[in-house]
């Protein structure tokens, strides 16, 4: 086969172009050749080591070798000529097969390898034609960054995008990328026009997506030669000629290393995309990603810790997919930020301008809605202020010329002129109108009085005729007025655009919609799109099926399509109308005057319809452009959530700056004396103008103690508070900044519910799927009566939409078939809510199934509730959701009383992770702390049981003895001061009652404050401060330690840094390209991604144990540098 496709090559190598049957002939080769290809890697890949071996050993070498020569050619002279790209290309796909089976030959490959030595002699016989496919990957793979550069735009002076052939090579010489010989190869490449113009976008374009597939196949299997054969001089050399290949595809090369199924490690290549690398490094991303190396570090068993790693990887795809949704788009490549784009954009509307003009070019479109084109009208005019519309008006504005300039400034001047005028024509015209068609509008009396009694029997439905559709078959009878119609529906095709332009003028002459013609009293009640019988008792669309037979013979026949489909499918409703309309204008128009009777009614049912349509396209996609709207706002707070919550604490710190300036007085500030000083103005910050703290002071004198002064000395103590200033500025800011922060509040808990909730649901069902699955929960063992979590789970096994986010769809039927035989299908169906019936294949019918009902009715009870009902139940247990609810809760109470703004500080302490390692502390051992807490409080109830039976007396706070204080005479008294007092006291209780010196109870008493001080002062409160304080050391050591093992130690190996750092930077190139945590995060992505028939065989084998979920394939304790370092050296 080589030897035929390269005589093939030298047949033509002296020829300019490959001729057509040439082109037919190679094509079919290379056909062959790349099944020949692709069967080899099915049969080697695996790996299978005896037919790897068997391939090696025969003829491939000398046929791989005449293929690089015929490949190296054969690119660089298709590549030359236009006419030739087709061939190229499919010459690129059959290289592209060859490499592939080059890679499935290193599957399974050990250091020093025969194959891999067999490989590397191969390339090196053959390095001058890898070298000239090298060169040629390589001037394409850096021509797209070369042309989208501002150096090589400077060269670029045509606005349409075209360079011409000596400012490319300039353009391409100033960028010392390439040398001569090869910017004139690019040239020879290029296609011109007859102005010799080159298209540089379309001609970087060409090329690029071949040179990336290709290029990093090769980089791939030049990074595996190098990596199993390290000390070849000779691949030394061939690498460093391949060096800028390499360096182009170095970010987007994945590695991995793995426990094979022979028990030796392999190393896995593969692509890791921008996009998703960009992924990787978002905010809520980093945040899960320190959360869980957190959280895994006291994981002892490697099982246990590759577990929660394979979870922490599904959960991570799962919210890099939401973060791929919610980013913005960045269109197609770089062409945003091309000039061209706006012009291909106005030549796209002037071409469907123009084709509705043929379409009907009396019939001006009607907007669908007038709300739609506002909401349109005001995205356009934000969007002209957008960075990158900036952007590309900068760089057009930089390529005009001074004339253009000027006509440019000229042009906006009358534009902006033309507008102002035109703005204010169309105000003073509407009101004029207003007021003509209230005072003198006659037109509705006017048709009132046109219409006939036949005109109005005509058009009310037939009573037998109702509900007819244009699917069901037709009537018996039908052809034999078949003749009629035919006539009725020249006259009908013959007034169709009098009878558009007619309708718009009533339309804009002010009547109702009902009443724009001589309809009849029957259209008034209607609400349906059906089209009605005409007056000869045959359905309206019958009568247009009729039109075809009396076409031209010439013009093309387009079936006509039901009416009444037209609110449901808005795009296939404006081709109707296109065609329809094109029928009209295509068709004769005789004069027959007779039947003009007929013609109006016709023209009366045609009108409303198309009235309906429209009002009902109007709708359709105001709701469509409602739901564009909604998403993007959705994806924008989504976005921006890290950003809100940051604004919503500056905010904060703005509230707590104006609540410094509060100041309490007993009198309104306004009724003070201006002399004394106070700089206040009347109602300038009163709280009883805002509905805060009226009266809500302290209705004593302060003390605490009800003197009985009565209601005039409640008035007399109400207190005022009030804002201090002299600007004015304050307390409107006050007011602005609260309820933008509760705005921003609002939009944190949308933007959440967007960005984190669905992973909440998401980690819920898989939790729920697994334990399904592999632990038979809910079939083999149901979860205890306590545990509410799993008995709320149990509320959403039997719902249709379980599950909604969690990836494997099929975990129903994968329990039913695991658990099915053992405890009865049926049983296991009932659990999961699964209908056996639907799932046997055998059984299904080929009916014609019922058009979807889209009616309200049907789209609520289509809703699952319970599901629903289970995911609320979720969401609301969800520690951050709730967080945020309390946030905006506070920041609503704040409106109420505004010092409720300085609660929303303590967000400072959720936002830095140093303030969140304190506040954790507190509650990371809360159990204990709470129970502690708990013994504290029943020592104290003890010994207030003991004070109020045997030492009221000591208890008398007041200091005049003829109004005692007793602090004891009551049991709830003598507790709350035990606690406030007696355990806030450093010396405990005996240091706050009286000295019992002296007293007969002297004894008792020193006892009593001694044991008190030991147990609750010394013992209790230490103890609780003991927790806090370890707690906080365990917290610190812990990141400390995650810390020194991510420094030290391997964390999908396990092995130190010290067995490494034998060789220069050995751990830090260890863990950054063979052991790299993201790269296993990427490799579980692909492999889910990718189809599983095009699994290679390591692949394969690492999909069929995640499967089964057995991570034996982690290297746990080895590497590939440990198993072959006596051959690496």
């Amino acid at each position: 086969m080589q030897e035929s496709i390269s005589d093939f090559y030298w047949y033509y190598s002296g020829k300019d172009i490959i001729d057509e049957p040439g082109k037919r002939n190679f094509s079919k080769a290379m056909t062959v050749a790349k099944q020949v290809f692709n069967s080899l890697t099915e049969y080697i890949q695996g790996p299978c080591t005896g037919n790897q071996q068997s391939l090696a050993h025969s003829r491939l070498w000398d046929a791989v070798v005449g293929f690089l020569h015929v490949f190296a050619h054969m690119m660089m002279k298709l590549a030359q000529d236009s006419s030739q790209i087709g061939l190229l290309k499919e010459l690129l796909d059959l290289q592209k097969d060859m490499v592939v089976m080059l890679l499935s030959l290193l599957e399974g490959n050990i250091v020093n390898g025969t194959i891999a030595r067999q490989m590397v002699d191969m390339l090196v016989e053959s390095s001058s034609n890898v070298e000239m496919i090298l060169k040629f990957f390589d001037m394409f793979l850096k021509l797209k960054d070369i042309v989208a550069s501002d150096a090589f735009r400077d060269y670029v002076t045509d606005p349409r995008g075209l360079i011409s052939k000596k400012d490319f090579s300039k353009a391409m010489d100033s960028q010392k990328q390439y040398s001569p010989s090869e910017i004139q190869f690019l040239l020879s490449c290029s296609e011109a026009d007859e102005n010799e113009m080159i298209n540089f976008e379309e001609f970087a374009d060409r090329f690029q997506e071949p040179a990336k597939d290709i290029g990093f196949n090769i980089a791939v299997l030049l990074t595996n030669l190098s990596e199993h054969v390290p000390h070849d001089t000779r691949l030394q050399n061939f690498l460093g000629q391949a060096e800028s290949v390499l360096n182009y595809f170095r970010p987007f090369l994945g590695r991995i290393e793995i426990m094979g199924a022979s028990r030796k490690i392999e190393r896995i290549y593969f692509e890791i995309s921008e996009a998703n690398r960009n992924q990787w490094e978002m905010p809520q991303v980093r945040e899960s990603k320190r959360q869980f190396i957190f959280d895994v570090v006291n994981e002892i068993g490697e099982s246990e810790k590759m577990e929660m790693f394979v979870n922490f990887c599904e959960d991570t795809i799962f919210e890099m997919n939401i973060a791929a949704s919610i980013s913005e788009p960045e269109g197609d490549g770089a062409e945003p930020d091309d000039d061209e784009e706006e012009e291909e954009g106005g030549g796209d509307q002037v071409e469907a301008t123009e084709g509705d003009e043929e379409n009907g070019e009396e019939a001006a479109p009607v907007p669908a809605s007038a709300f739609a084109d506002f909401l349109k009208s005001v995205g356009d005019f934000f969007n002209m202020f957008t960075f990158r519309n900036l952007r590309r008006r900068y760089r057009k504005l930089r390529k005009m010329t001074v004339k253009e300039m000027v006509i440019g400034l000229a042009t906006f001047i009358f534009t902006v002129l033309m507008g102002i005028l035109m703005f204010v024509y169309g105000i003073c015209k509407g009101f004029f109108t207003l007021i003509w068609k209230m005072l003198f509008g006659g037109g509705l009396v006017e048709g009132a009085k046109k219409m006939t009694v036949t005109e109005i029997l005509a058009s009310m439905p037939d009573p037998t005729q109702d509900e007819v559709h244009g699917d069901l078959p037709p009537e018996p009878g039908a052809e034999e007025i078949q003749d009629a119609d035919e006539v009725a529906d020249l006259l009908d095709v013959a007034g169709g655009e009098e009878e558009e332009e007619d309708s718009e003028e009533r339309g804009e002459g002010g009547r109702l919609p009902g009443f724009s013609a001589p309809g009849g009293l029957g259209d008034f009640g209607e609400t349906t799109t059906e089209e009605p019988p005409t007056p000869e008792g045959t359905p309206l669309l019958k009568r247009k099926l009729l039109e075809t037979a009396v076409a031209e013979p010439g013009e093309a026949q387009q079936p006509a399509q039901p009416e009444e489909e037209a609110p449901r499918e808005t795009e296939k409703a404006d081709t109707e109308n296109g065609e329809k309309e094109k029928e009209e204008k295509a068709e004769p128009k005789p004069e027959v005057k007779e039947e003009e009777p007929e013609v109006k009614e016709e023209q009366t049912v045609k009108t409303k319809a198309k009235k309906d349509k429209k009002v009902a396209e109007g709708g359709s996609e105001l709701w469509n452009e409602l739901e564009v709207q909604r998403i993007k706002y959705m994806n924008y707070l989504s976005r921006n959530f890290y950003n809100l919550r940051f604004l919503a604490l500056f905010i904060s710190f703005a509230l707590n700056f104006i609540l410094l300036f509060y100041k309490v007085s007993e009198s309104p500030p306004g009724e003070e004396d201006p002399s004394e000083g106070s700089g206040l103005f009347e109602g300038s910050g009163l709280f009883e103008g805002s509905g805060l703290f009226e009266g809500s002071g302290a209705e004593e004198d302060g003390s605490g103690l009800d003197v009985g002064g009565g209601e005039d000395d409640e008035e007399e103590g109400t207190l005022y508070y009030f804002l201090e200033e002299s600007t004015g500025y304050m307390e409107p800011a006050m007011a602005f900044f609260g309820f933008i922060h509760t705005l921003i509040a609002v939009l944190c808990i949308i933007g959440y519910n967007c960005l984190k909730v669905p992973l909440v649901i998401f980690k819920r069902e898989k939790e729920l799927a697994r334990k399904l699955e592999f632990d038979g929960v809910y079939v083999t063992e149901q979860p205890e009566d306590d545990d509410i979590k799993g008995q709320w789970d149990r509320l959403v096994l039997n719902t249709p939409s379980f599950p909604n986010n969690y990836w494997d769809k099929f975990v129903k039927r994968k329990v039913l078939d695991k658990y099915g035989d053992i405890y009865g299908r049926e049983r296991i169906a009932e659990l999961l809510g699964m209908d056996l019936a639907s799932l046997d294949v055998s059984a299904m019918t080929h009916e014609k199934k019922p058009e979807p009902d889209t009616s309200m009715l049907s789209w609520v009870t289509a809703i699952d509730i319970k599901y629903q009902i289970w995911k609320f139940g979720v969401i609301f247990t969800d520690n951050t959701f709730l967080y945020l609810c309390w946030y905006m809760l506070t920041s609503l109470l704040g409106h109420y009383n505004n010092f409720f703004f300085a609660a929303l500080l303590l967000d400072i302490a959720m936002g830095v992770k140093t303030l969140r390692t304190i506040l954790s502390s507190v509650t990371h051992n809360g159990k204990q702390l709470m129970m502690t807490v708990g013994l504290l409080a029943v020592v104290v109830y003890l010994y207030t049981v003991v004070a109020f039976n045997f030492f009221r007396k000591f208890y008398n706070m007041s200091e005049d003895e003829d109004e005692p204080d007793m602090k004891c005479d009551d049991m709830m008294t003598c507790y709350l001061f035990h606690m406030y007092v007696g355990v806030r006291a450093g010396g405990g209780i005996g240091d706050e009652i009286e000295d019992p010196a002296g007293d007969e109870y002297e004894l008792y008493r020193v006892v009593f404050d001694i044991t008190f001080f030991f147990f609750v002062i010394v013992i209790l409160l230490a103890i609780i401060q003991g927790l806090i304080i370890d707690a906080f050391g365990e917290l610190r050591d812990q990141q400390e330690q995650v810390r020194e093992d991510m420094e030290t130690k391997c964390f999908i190996c396990g092995i130190g840094s010290d067995y490494f750092d034998t060789t220069p930077h050995g751990f830090e190139t260890h863990t950054l390209e063979e052991h790299n945590l993201a790269n296993y995060m990427f490799f579980l992505m692909y492999l889910i991604n990718k189809d599983e028939t095009e699994h290679t065989g390591q692949e394969s084998y690492v999909w069929k144990l995640y499967q089964e979920r057995c991570w034996d394939f982690y290297p746990a304790g080895d590497c590939f540098r440990k198993q072959y370092e006596d051959l690496l050296g």
